[in-house]
């Protein structure tokens, strides 16, 4: 299958920054069939594209018929910087998304989008979903943050330095069982569990991260909200508007299940809750996992 990348040029009305948006299809993409794909805290736009066997989603969805564009939110990856990482709230991340899917209606000429976020994208898409839920058909949030994880912890840098071990937090450790929980084996905190995700994909999203991600450091902006948010709502369901599919691993450690439940009582008809067994936050690159999360991804959007 050939594949094409290109980029679109796309800047911010009020502050006139640019943001690196990208469109992604191929012969069987369709030009009314869209999804935008929104990335989280600490990586840009390249989690979509793990081209490693058939990792990759965004060549998933693009030959099951979908065009599909990308961005990096302000301050991260190839798009403008900001000099205060405390200024890339999810406020402003919002409105990138808004200007992205603005771009879309216009250039595709349709007049709504699908949309997949991942972690703090959750946050920044259903603030959007807020604001315009006109821009939005459907909705799809992988390890939503809801709030209610973490102890309140003050940020008071506004960039964190990307280290190996940070940059790998987001995968599986490796896990004994022990009276009816998970804990750490021994070992240092950055061991991955390679029985769960193959050192190869671990080796080209570290590579990225580094490359794209690495020179400037992560915007804390985000950060700061969801790490101080302590027990408040960090997405507030009852007033999404359209069907939300939430994806989650029953071992993701960001993600309190308690609030994906609660969240559905709440959410459109339409909406459905797909908890998935053994799972951790970066389900769509984990051997077991990212098969059956494509196939639900995919059925959900095309209804």
């Amino acid at each position: 299958m050939r594949y094409k990348c290109t980029e679109i040029e796309l800047h911010r009305n009020d502050n006139g920054k640019k943001i690196y948006f990208t469109k992604f299809f191929c012969p069987d993409s369709y030009e009314d069939r869209n999804i935008l794909l929104v990335h989280g805290i600490t990586s840009s736009q390249h989690i979509w594209d793990i081209n490693y066997k058939d990792y990759s989603i965004v060549r998933f969805l693009a030959k099951n018929g979908y065009t599909v564009w990308r961005l990096d939110i302000g301050g991260y990856g190839k798009s403008d910087k900001y000099e205060d990482g405390f200024e890339v709230t999810t406020e402003n991340a919002a409105i990138d998304v808004l200007t992205a899917m603005e771009k879309i209606c216009e250039l595709q000429g349709v007049n709504k989008v699908d949309v997949m976020a991942w972690s703090w994208g959750s946050m920044i898409t259903g603030l959007a979903a807020e604001l315009h839920p006109e821009y939005f058909r459907r909705l799809a949030w992988i390890g939503p943050c809801f709030g209610g994880t973490f102890p309140v912890t003050k940020i008071e840098q506004p960039f964190t330095s990307l280290t190996y071990p940070y940059v790998v937090l987001v995968f599986p450790r490796r896990l004994i069982i022990s009276d009816g929980s998970f804990q750490h084996m021994p070992g240092s905190e950055d061991e991955v569990d390679y029985d769960t995700i193959e050192p190869e994909v671990v080796g080209i999203w570290c590579d990225h991260v580094f490359h794209y991600d690495g020179g400037h450091g992560r915007p804390n902006g985000g950060f700061r909200q969801l790490m101080g948010g302590g027990e408040s709502w960090l997405i507030h369901p009852d007033k999404i508007k359209v069907p939300v599919c939430i994806m989650t691993g029953d071992i993701d450690r960001n993600v309190k299940l308690e609030r994906c439940h609660e969240a559905m009582k709440q959410l459109p008809e339409g909406s459905e809750l797909n908890l998935i067994h053994g799972a951790g936050h970066a389900m769509f690159c984990e051997v077991d996992h990212y098969k059956p999360f494509h196939d639900k991804v995919l059925a959900f959007f095309n209804k």
